[in-house]
C-alpha cells in the first residue's frame, strides 16, 4: 500500500455525484478517510453523493474506521424492512433481496423518526452483469413535482401500514430485533408506532410520518419518504394484485395511505413512481469502489443482476425528523388511524 494522498476529484453524471479517484493507485481506504475526510463530507453535501476508486481496503475493521473519519461511528439497523446480514458492527449486507429483482428508489429509512444522513456502499465484487445502484435527486424530484400533490404530503404526511406475518416477507421478530413482544410495545410507544396484535403472529403498525424534508446544511428541500417505495402499487403488478386480494390494503406487508387513512389514487402513486425514474442516474459500483450517498437529498435503488455480487452498506450520523423540518413544523406526525372494520 502507497500512503500517497493525492485525489483526483471531478463531477460525474450531471453533477450529482463527485468522482474521487487515487492519485497513486493502491492508497489505503483509511488512509484518505483520516486525512480527507472533510473534503469528502464537503463534496457529498455539494453533490449529493461520491464515488471513490482506486483505494484498498480488506477487512470490516477498515471499513468501520473509514465511516469513522469522514462522518462518525456507523450505526444500528433497526426497524428493519428489508433482509440484511449484519457482517461487523454497523457493516451488513446491502440486501439480501433475490438479485433478479429490482428495488425501488427510496431514502434509507426515512420512517423511522431517527434517519441516517449518510449511506456508504463498499463494493467488494461487481456483478459480472447488471446491479448498477440507481440514484435519484430528490431535491430536484421535489421541485418537479405538481405543487397539489407536494404541498398536500409536505402538510399532512403519510400513513405506513406494515403487516407482520408469518411466511410473509420479515417477521415481527427480524424487523424489531427482539422474540419478547413488550420489547415491541416499548419500542413502538416511544416511536410514534401505533400497534395492534392482531392475533398470536401476526403485529399490524401504523405510524404518521412527514414526507418531505429540509437539509440542515443546504437548506434545500427534498422528497424524503417511503410512500411510493412501500406502496402496493410498486410491487411487480402480479405481486401485488394477488396480494390486494388475498388481504386487502390493510393487510398488505406494507402499503402506504394519506395521512387520514383514505387510499392515494393509483394515478397519484404512478406520477410518484414516474417522477422518481424521471430523476434516475445509473452507477455501476466496480470491485473495491465506494459509493456514499447523502440520504437526506439522494435516493437509491438496485437494478437486477447475475450472481455473484458482494455490497456491503454502512450508515451513520443519525439525524431526528425535528431537525429536518422547518421550525413553525418541528413535531412529527405520531401514531396512526384506526383500520376499517372488516
Amino acid at each position: 500500500m502507497t500512503s500517497t494522498m493525492d485525489l483526483v476529484t471531478g463531477p460525474r453524471h450531471g453533477g450529482l455525484v463527485l468522482g474521487i479517484e487515487a492519485g497513486s493507485p493502491g492508497a489505503a481506504l483509511t488512509e484518505v478517510g483520516a486525512r480527507h475526510g472533510e473534503r469528502i463530507r464537503e463534496g457529498v453535501i455539494e453533490h449529493g453523493a461520491a464515488l471513490l476508486s482506486g483505494f484498498s481496503w480488506a477487512d470490516w475493521p477498515e471499513l468501520d474506521a473509514f465511516v469513522n473519519s469522514v462522518v462518525g461511528r456507523p450505526l444500528d439497523y433497526t426497524e428493519r424492512s428489508s433482509p440484511r446480514t449484519e457482517l461487523h458492527p454497523g457493516v451488513f449486507t446491502a440486501t439480501d433481496h433475490p438479485p433478479t429483482e429490482e428495488i425501488f428508489l427510496h431514502t434509507e429509512q426515512s420512517y423511522n423518526l431517527n434517519v441516517p444522513r449518510h449511506l456508504f456502499f463498499f463494493c467488494r465484487r461487481g456483478a459480472p452483469e447488471g446491479g448498477a445502484n440507481t440514484l435519484a435527486d430528490c431535491r430536484a424530484l421535489y421541485d418537479a413535482l405538481p405543487r397539489t400533490i407536494a404541498d398536500r404530503f409536505d402538510e399532512e404526511g403519510y400513513l405506513l401500514v406494515r403487516n407482520f406475518l408469518p411466511g410473509l416477507g420479515l417477521s415481527w421478530q427480524d424487523a424489531f430485533g427482539t422474540k419478547d413482544r413488550a420489547e415491541v410495545q416499548a419500542y413502538c410507544d416511544a416511536n410514534a408506532i401505533e400497534a395492534e396484535w392482531v392475533d398470536e403472529d401476526h403485529l399490524r403498525t401504523r405510524q404518521r410520518r412527514w414526507a418531505v424534508a429540509t437539509h440542515p446544511v443546504t437548506g434545500r428541500r427534498s422528497w424524503f419518504n417511503h410512500m411510493t417505495f412501500f406502496h402496493a402499487r410498486t410491487l411487480r403488478p402480479e405481486v401485488g394484485e394477488f396480494l390486494l386480494e388475498e388481504y386487502g390494503p390493510w393487510g398488505m406487508p406494507t402499503n402506504t395511505f394519506h395521512a387520514d387513512g383514505s387510499q392515494i389514487p393509483d394515478e397519484v402513486v404512478a406520477g410518484l413512481q414516474q417522477a422518481y425514474r424521471d430523476h434516475a442516474i445509473e452507477v455501476t459500483a466496480r470491485t473495491g469502489e465506494v459509493l456514499i450517498v447523502d440520504n437526506l437529498a439522494v435516493a437509491h435503488g438496485r437494478l437486477p443482476f447475475v450472481p455473484p455480487r458482494e455490497l456491503f452498506v454502512s450508515m451513520s450520523d443519525a439525524l431526528p425528523w425535528s431537525a429536518l423540518r422547518p421550525v413553525e413544523r418541528t413535531s412529527a406526525p405520531a401514531g396512526g388511524v384506526a383500520a376499517p372494520a372488516g
